[in-house]
Order: structure tokens, then C-alpha cells, then sequence
């Protein structure tokens, strides 16, 4: 019961509100030796705390974008949150838990009355962190000019129907609520497509992408789903020639539908950063990652290095 209760806490705190870098030098090393060893268990807390910790033995953490706090963020955060065995809960665990928070609630009466008491305004003090949080994607309704979304790292997608006046929360019950990107058919405004997980530095991971059929009301999952919490997305598409296909970018790979997101294919395996479409021509597509740019001619089915001219050491 105590188990559950923390895992309760955990959803309703806005999961993942700690940074983690699974490409980070530590993890690296880690993976390499788990590799020889040939392991396939999960990997553990204390081995990922340790990985960290002889890493930087010796080494000057102090350096700004060095990795290091926002590594002790995600340290501090999770190890509450531990299972039995010393491994972290999975998003599959944690919807079952939601499932059984939900239902509780069900049977209880809401008796609350919370007021907004903002800040509703900040002064820009000239640090680099001195706003009121991050917005990751911003999406105008193509049939719509008044119709507006905001995808936030770890504070859900929001919708505006008065031009950004006024802002309704939509996805306050779902298990994940970073949002990355949104892209909406432009056929049926209705039909909204969400990439879960901050791209940007972390604060939340991916459960893939959802959709909706109802103007962000309800979601439900697609055929692009992640089990673990080390993914993200960072980009979403739906092709102007043909609003069924759609086109996924996440340090997972690139993915691709052609059934309006009820099966996905993977085309390229890679820690992809962004991927664009060329105008007037869907079959062009590229994908970036640190150091690479891809390029498909034929609809994202396949896709080439095409990095010529390009510094040999490069990055975002």
C-alpha cells in the first residue's frame, strides 16, 4: 500500500520533473560494460548513481553545461521512487497506477475550490532562467486562426479558442504531460496528434505519441508507444499531400504511418534531433542528429548520410 501511495504521489506531481540524459558520457560507459558482461536486466539506480559518480572523479563539474546538476536533479528526484528491486518504474507500472488513482477518485466528492494566484507577470532580470517556465511548440489550428496549442516540457498541452486570451488544460489526466509537438489535420481540426516528452533538457520522457479525434477533449494512444524513460519526441508531421501519413522524429529513430498513426515503421535508427519537410515536395525529408544530416527522397521509406561540406565535427 505504501508503495502505491508513493507511486500516487509520484503521478501527481508531474512526472519526471528531474533531467536525464541517457546519451550522457557516464551512461555510455555503463552501456559498454553492461554489454560485455552480456546483462540484459534492467539497469538499476545505484549502477546509473555509481556510473555518474566514478565518472567524475577528478573531473571539474563546475563547468556551465557540463551535465552534472541537472544529472543530481534527476538523482535527488527518483530515488524516492525506487521498486523493490532498485529499478525504476516503468510508464506501463505507472498507467496502472494512474488507472487506480483515477478510479478512486471516481468514488470520492470534489469539495475543493482552488484559486489562480499567479504571478501573472515577471521582470526579465537578464538570466538566462528568468522566466516562468518554457513552452516547447507552439501550433496555430489551420482552419482556425483563433484556435491555439501549446505544448509545455512538463506541463501538459493547452488550448486557446480566443486568440491566446484565455487557455484551457487538456491533458491534466494523462499519464505523461510534457508535449513536444502537436500537429493537427488540416482536413478535421479536430484530429490532433501529440509528441509526449521534453526534447529540450529532459524534464519529462515520451509514453509516443497520442491522439485525438475530438479537439484535445479526450486522447488515446497510437502505434507509436515507448516503454521506457529515457525517450523522447521531438517532432511531429502529417504529410500536406496526404494528412494520413505521419511523420515522427525522437532520439528513438524516425518513424512513419501511412494509416494516420494506427501502425508505425521505423526507417531510420537514430538519436534524431529534428526533421523538416521540404515545401511543395514530401518526398524530400531530413533528419538531423549531433553530428549527422539524413536526407529521403522517397517519402521518409528510406534514408541516406548526406553530410558533404559539413564541418567533421559538429554538433547542435
Amino acid at each position: 500500500m505504501k508503495r502505491n501511495f508513493i507511486l500516487l504521489l509520484f503521478l501527481t506531481s508531474l512526472i519526471g520533473s528531474a533531467q536525464f540524459n541517457p546519451n550522457a558520457p557516464w551512461m555510455k560507459t555503463l552501456k559498454e560494460n553492461r554489454s560485455l558482461s552480456k546483462s540484459n536486466q534492467p539497469l538499476k539506480f545505484h549502477e546509473i548513481v555509481n556510473a555518474f559518480d566514478e565518472y567524475w572523479k577528478g573531473k571539474d563539474h563546475t563547468k556551465k553545461g557540463s551535465g552534472y546538476k541537472p544529472f543530481k536533479r534527476w538523482e535527488t528526484y527518483w530515488k524516492h521512487f525506487l521498486k523493490e528491486d532498485g529499478t525504476l518504474p516503468t510508464p506501463a507500472e505507472m498507467q496502472s497506477v494512474l488507472r487506480e488513482k483515477q478510479a478512486m477518485s471516481a468514488k470520492l466528492a470534489d469539495e475543493s475550490n482552488w484559486q489562480s494566484m499567479g504571478p501573472y507577470a515577471h521582470t526579465n532580470t537578464g538570466s538566462w532562467s528568468s522566466g516562468q517556465g518554457r513552452v516547447n511548440v507552439i501550433t496555430v489550428d489551420p482552419n482556425n486562426q483563433d484556435v491555439i496549442y501549446i505544448g509545455a516540457p512538463a506541463g501538459g498541452i493547452w488550448k486557446s479558442t480566443d486568440g491566446g486570451v484565455n487557455w484551457t488544460p487538456l491533458s491534466d489526466e494523462l499519464l505523461q504531460i510534457g508535449v513536444s509537438a502537436i500537429a493537427i489535420d488540416n482536413r478535421n481540426s479536430n484530429v490532433i496528434y501529440i509528441g509526449t516528452g521534453d526534447d529540450d533538457a529532459g524534464d519529462s520522457y515520451s509514453i509516443g505519441l497520442l491522439k485525438s479525434t475530438d479537439g484535445g477533449t479526450t486522447w488515446n494512444p497510437t502505434g507509436l508507444s515507448f516503454t521506457n524513460n529515457s525517450s523522447f519526441i521531438n517532432e511531429v508531421y502529417l504529410d500536406p499531400s496526404n494528412q494520413d501519413k505521419v511523420f515522427v522524429s525522437s532520439n528513438q529513430g524516425f518513424y512513419k504511418s501511412i494509416d494516420a498513426g494506427t501502425n508505425f515503421t521505423k526507417t531510420l535508427n537514430q538519436n534524431l534531433n529534428d526533421i523538416k519537410i521540404k515545401p511543395w515536395d514530401s518526398n524530400v525529408i531530413y533528419a538531423v542528429n549531433d553530428n549527422d544530416v539524413y536526407k529521403s527522397i522517397n517519402n521518409g521509406d528510406t534514408f541516406e548520410l548526406a553530410d558533404t561540406g559539413l564541418p567533421v565535427s559538429s554538433g547542435r
